[in-house]
């Protein structure tokens, strides 16, 4: 079975219509796997803040056409945050290669079992099957999801009767972390395989990664938007498997309002057919947030940014309406979690704009990464958040480059490095002499990143790792066993 979900937090989320008739490249081909494999150490604790897991169960539609593109969804009580229900609908955004009108359609299956047969009814699973059987030739699809949440009391819709798209979204929810279970598939005829993949929408702050040990393999494409995540192994696994060789996580540093995920396949056609369109079971869930107090305080942010340079980082900030206001408080973190008062600076007062400056000397600070907010306090005590402004004291674009396993037994390098930012990166694989062997062109993202390199074709012996990123060049050695 299988476990993909998609998650969005936002309904004013905007894909282009092209987005859906554009096929994504195809991922590199699967790694050597083990369906007794399992490893059940994959975090599922929440990153910071609350333990708040959702619980998806029942649904309603209210609009559209069941099972189709533009399909919007209620689910009422998924999660309960400091005595606020919180509810959710959930918006089939496009497909693509797909369907999920077939006998089994179920656009959460709250019959749906892990791997020991323990019902998961709590996840967010729907079954999605190819648009068309699986024949002669390679095909790849999606259903892509949107997840919004709201706080209405109740179970009829009384605060938006008949109109579900223009919910207002609740602010950005921060410590959110999302699980992607089971990505798995199987093989067909000699040397091709039907797989799933998951992929999700790369944002500022965003970590996502395959949890250790895994059997997945790095997939990243842009279609108008950067879209990160893994490809499946060719080893079917019982129920939606909770292993963490199939399982991938998403964490996200700074406040969300909106998260996009795919779920979908990939079939590689090569000495024979699949014969037919698979209903698979998809599973995955999300929670650890915390929802900031919402109030509304006698000032208006107009803008708010940071600037690092030479050690010292300017943040700087512009409000109008500050009538009955007290005082703004600049706070940093290391960790995007863990918040301290940096400075102050007292309110300006009055109906007109003003300016404020606040230059933070991080000579003296280890570290590299910092999160900058404003806290802004009111005469009454109450106040609230502003966005997350993140800030780099080293500008390198690459680092940490690595090839695993070392020496490569299996024809694949798996290379794993740092990115400071979104890029394109030129991987070579070099031999003792100077001569290119290997070179492939592939998409980085900022943080850790896992890009696997087919060197089956390469003899035993040493050779040389070499990654480019916008006019950066770092080398690693490694060698190539049988």
């Amino acid at each position: 079975m299988k476990t993909c979900y998609s998650v969005l937090l936002s309904i004013g989320l905007l894909v282009s219509v092209a987005a859906f008739s554009q096929i994504p490249p195809q991922p590199n081909p699967p790694v050597s796997c083990n369906s007794n494999n399992c490893t059940p150490a994959l975090s599922e604790n929440c990153v910071g803040g609350s333990n708040v897991i959702t619980s998806f169960t029942g649904n309603t539609l209210r609009s559209g056409t069941a099972a189709a593109a533009n399909a919007l969804y209620t689910f009422y009580n998924v999660a309960n945050v400091a005595g606020t229900q919180i509810n959710a609908t959930v918006k089939i955004d496009g497909q693509l290669n797909c369907n999920m009108n077939g006998s089994n359609f179920s656009i959460d299956d709250d019959a749906a079992v892990d791997q020991a047969n323990v019902s998961i009814a709590s996840f967010f699973a729907p079954r999605i099957t190819p648009s068309s059987s699986l024949n002669g030739s390679d095909l790849r699809g999606y259903v892509q999801f949107t997840i919004s949440f709201f706080t209405e009391n109740g179970t009829a819709g009384e605060q938006y009767p008949g109109d579900y798209t223009n919910i207002p979204p609740l602010g950005g929810l921060t410590g959110l972390n999302y699980i992607h279970y089971d990505i798995d598939g199987s093989t067909v005829g000699n040397g091709g395989w039907f797989r799933e993949t998951g992929v999700i929408k790369d944002v500022t702050g965003s970590v996502i990664n395959a949890n250790a040990p895994t059997e997945l393999v790095s997939y990243v494409y842009n279609d108008g938007a950067n879209w990160k995540g893994f490809a499946g192994s060719v080893c079917e696994r019982d129920g939606v498997s909770r292993c963490s060789q199939v399982a991938v996580a998403a964490n996200y540093i700074l406040p969300q309002t909106s998260i996009t995920v795919r779920m979908g396949y990939d079939y590689n056609f090569t000495t024979a057919n699949y014969g037919n369109a698979p209903t698979r079971q998809y599973g995955s869930r999300f929670g650890c947030f915390t929802f900031p107090q919402i109030i509304n305080l006698p000032v208006r942010l107009l803008t708010f940014n940071c600037a690092y340079n030479n050690g010292h980082t300017m943040v700087n900030w512009t409000t109008d309406n500050e009538v009955a206001f007290d005082h703004f408080d600049v706070e940093r973190s290391q960790n995007g979690m863990d918040y301290a008062t940096i400075g102050s600076q007292p309110s300006k007062g009055g109906l007109g704009r003003s300016d404020y400056t606040y230059n933070d000397d991080l000579s003296a600070v280890n570290g590299n990464v910092f999160y900058y907010r404003l806290k802004m306090v009111d005469d009454n005590g109450q106040y609230k958040y502003s966005q997350v402004v993140l800030i780099r004291k080293d500008n390198k674009t690459i680092k940490g480059l690595s090839v695993q396993p070392n020496p490569v037994t299996n024809g694949i390098a798996m290379v794993k490095m740092t990115a400071s930012a979104h890029g394109t990166a030129e991987l070579r694989v070099i031999d003792l002499n100077g001569r290119v062997l290997v070179r492939q062109s592939q998409n980085v993202y900022e943080g850790q990143n896992s890009i696997s390199v087919n060197v089956d074709r390469l003899q035993p012996g040493i050779y040389s790792m070499q990654m480019m990123v916008a006019g950066d060049m770092i080398t690693t050695k490694f060698s190539i066993g049988r």
